[in-house]
């Protein structure tokens, strides 16, 4: 070996050595019960430390948003903790990791042809990063990120140090609800022994996390198939499938366990998607105006589905050279006809007549058909507005 050749094995050495013990300190600081809230932020510390860098994140999936919240980290601005959020579509860094549960590992981020370089990460002017997924439970509960402003910072050995300190949060996490819902249960035993409701709450859950696991499996292969083509039609094709799972994903999300079974209320359903694409289109501004209703989940799915078709759709064609616009989308419920009104409208250029025969057309026909519902698009004065008047039963 060279003389440069023993330096190198012996800096990597040092800093396999470094990583264990960094590894050893963590887990020695959770052998006692700390609160999810305190151990967050410590965790970002421990990596900003342990690894030499000065930026982290821990980021926490947000049920209420359907998409990642910057929940503690080092580095950032002032105001980013608790209010940044990350969307969770392949090309978000972090939402891919969270959808496949596979860490990303990205050298120069401003120059990726795979990953969205966020207004976030350019304003903190991030080059490259590595993240790893969260597991608590048996499900993805968020994503641990290191970032630097230095291009190709990380390596192989980060990503193992990382997934594992990743591994061993994710114990903590569950341990910490344990004990949680332990205390919870102790306090609630005086008032009243657990019933039927109950029972099913916890077997709903159980499903949507079989749910949740499946569609990671599905996300995982999508991204492998990706990978495996250069050309550009395929990966992009392949990437919108993988979107058309989160949406499925963030169905199962809102299952309602108080209401029928497998019941979905579409408001918070489709204002989680409506957020998350407009995390990922930031030139677009997205407006809602969605009222309750309720519809099994068969038909929830799909009209998910319509809406991820149709704003990706204005983002991509109704607003040429990247201008911006406005995207709404309207959800009300006609009690009397026992019929709900689903729209998407934008602002931009216009799509003119639908072709007889193209996908996306036959995609969103096939929809709406299954929902028992019929597909308009009327005449606006500016812009494109596509409705989906479909069947509901009972109140809402």
């Amino acid at each position: 070996m060279t003389s440069a050749e023993i330096q190198a094995l012996e800096a990597t050495v040092a800093k396999l050595q470094h990583y264990q013990s960094t590894l050893q300190d963590y887990s020695r600081l959770l052998a006692s019960y700390i609160p999810v809230e305190r151990l967050l932020p410590l965790t970002a510390l421990r990596l900003v430390r342990g690894v030499g860098i000065s930026h982290s994140k821990v980021l926490r999936h947000d049920d209420t948003r359907g998409d990642l919240l910057l929940e503690a980290g080092m580095g950032w601005k002032p105001g980013a903790i608790g209010q940044a959020h990350f969307s969770i579509d392949a090309a978000s860094p972090p939402g891919r990791t969270y959808q496949t549960r596979t860490p990303s590992f990205i050298g120069d981020l401003p120059n990726s042809a795979e990953f969205r370089y966020s207004d976030f990460m350019r304003d903190h002017g991030i080059r490259s990063l590595v993240n790893a997924p969260i597991v608590s439970g048996g499900v993805v509960w968020g994503v641990l990120e290191m970032d630097s402003t230095d291009a190709d910072r990380f390596d192989e050995h980060d990503a193992r140090f990382l997934l594992t300190m990743a591994n061993i949060l994710g114990v903590a996490i569950e341990r910490a609800a344990d004990h949680d819902a332990a205390r919870s249960a102790m306090m609630a035993a005086a008032a009243a022994a657990a019933d039927a409701a109950s029972v099913k709450d916890l077997r709903l859950r159980e499903m949507q996390h079989r749910m949740k696991n499946h569609l990671a499996v599905i996300s995982s292969m999508l991204l492998l198939e990706q990978r495996h083509h250069a050309d550009g039609g395929v990966k992009a094709r392949l990437r919108a499938l993988m979107d058309r799972v989160t949406a499925i994903g963030m169905a199962h999300d809102q299952l309602n366990a108080r209401q029928q079974d497998t019941a979905v209320d579409l408001a918070p359903y489709l204002g989680q998607l409506a957020g998350n694409l407009a995390l990922q289109h930031g030139s677009l501004r997205v407006e809602t105006a969605l009222d309750k209703v309720v519809v099994p989940l068969d038909h929830a799915v799909p009209l998910g589905l319509i809406v991820n078709e149709l704003m990706t759709n204005a983002a991509k064609y109704a607003f040429p050279g990247g201008t911006g616009g406005t995207v709404w989308v309207e959800l009300s419920c006609d009690q009397d006809l026992a019929e709900g009104l689903l729209a998407v409208a934008d602002d931009g250029v216009g799509m003119g007549p639908p072709r007889p025969g193209s996908m996306g057309g036959m995609l969103l026909e096939g929809l709406a058909q299954q929902v028992g519902g019929t597909l308009d698009r009327p005449a606006i004065e500016r812009g494109t507005r596509v409705e989906v008047r479909f069947p509901i039963s009972g109140a809402v």
